[in-house]
């Protein structure tokens, strides 16, 4: 029982940053790292608003950049790159049920809107 208790402790006291974004650095450094993608990425999403693209493209580049903020900020700052794979299929399950309910309460109750847009507030 004792050894199963020190794997188990080993691997949850390896945090350690994928190589691609920390080389050696200590772990703040590869934390700053990940700080600076997102205000990289959320001036990215500030400069597709103020272009001047159709509605299609500008809602394709922002959910697009929302996913990928979403993931750093699931993987890092909340700890799920370390957790074992159960945890992260557990954590996918409510995503599931909130996509489903926003386009069943969305689309098909009463008075109800026909398009994203207008969902959107657009």
């Amino acid at each position: 029982m004792k050894d199963e208790q020190d794997t188990e402790n080993e691997h949850h006291g390896d945090h350690s940053f994928p190589g691609w974004l920390h080389a050696g650095e200590s772990p703040i450094q590869g934390f700053m790292k990940v700080f600076a993608w997102l205000v990289f990425f959320t001036i990215v999403e500030v400069m597709a608003i103020l272009q001047e693209f159709s509605f299609e493209v500008t809602m394709v580049i922002l959910f697009g950049i929302a996913a990928v903020k979403v993931w750093f900020i699931g993987s890092f700052f909340m700890h799920m790159i370390w957790d074992p794979p159960l945890v992260n299929r557990t954590a996918a399950v409510p995503v599931f049920f909130l996509i489903v309910l926003f386009l069943a309460v969305g689309l098909t109750s009463p008075g109800a809107v026909d398009d994203l847009r207008t969902i959107c507030g657009f």
